[in-house]
């Protein structure tokens, strides 16, 4: 019998670190493409936050140079379902404004054949006046789960309260008549 010589046993030992480098390689990978994934998401979340605060900037806008109407613009789930003008007499300035913002809710700026996908997932929007000041708010539908919101806009309409998202600005009308 002839004695083992030193690099017969040594034999397979580059196959196994070949191995474990690739195990170890397949881990990285994996993690990277996790951590893709979850950009991705992170990404659209903050676009649609932008969209939003976009949108309810625009309304405060439009708020404040029709001050003499502002209460002419509360309402509730603007944007859930197409507006349309009212049909008897002409749409007033608050009407138009408020069509053409359920228009931008819906993401008619961006169109895919005849969807449109310009804005958030499933938004709507709502404008509440309180005691001295109105809030607008956009909600929509978020991709991950977080802590439910403050505001009231759009509760109770998405699949769970913890993927609902939104944003608010106040517009505080200031009272310029005389005092007597």
């Amino acid at each position: 019998m002839l004695p083992h010589s030193p690099s017969s046993r040594e034999q397979g030992v580059a196959l196994m670190e070949v191995l474990v480098a690739m195990l170890i390689t397949a881990f990285g990978i994996l993690g990277y493409v996790g951590l893709q994934a979850r950009t991705t998401v992170a990404n659209l979340e903050a676009y649609q936050r932008s969209q939003a605060l976009i949108l309810v900037n625009d309304m405060a806008q439009r708020i404040n140079l029709n001050r003499a109407n502002a209460d002419a613009y509360v309402a509730n789930d603007i944007g859930a379902s197409p507006c349309t003008p009212p049909a008897t007499g002409t749409p007033t300035t608050a009407q138009n404004d408020i069509c053409a913002w359920a228009s931008s809710i819906q993401g008619a700026g961006e169109l895919q054949g005849s969807t449109k996908v310009g804005a958030m997932l499933n938004a709507r929007g709502c404008i509440a006046k309180m005691a001295t000041y109105f809030q607008i708010s956009i909600a929509w539908q978020g991709l991950r789960a977080s802590g439910a919101p403050a505001a009231t806009c759009g509760q109770g309409q998405f699949s769970a309260e913890n993927l609902r998202r939104t944003v608010s600005v106040v517009v505080q009308i200031a009272n310029l008549s005389p005092t007597p």
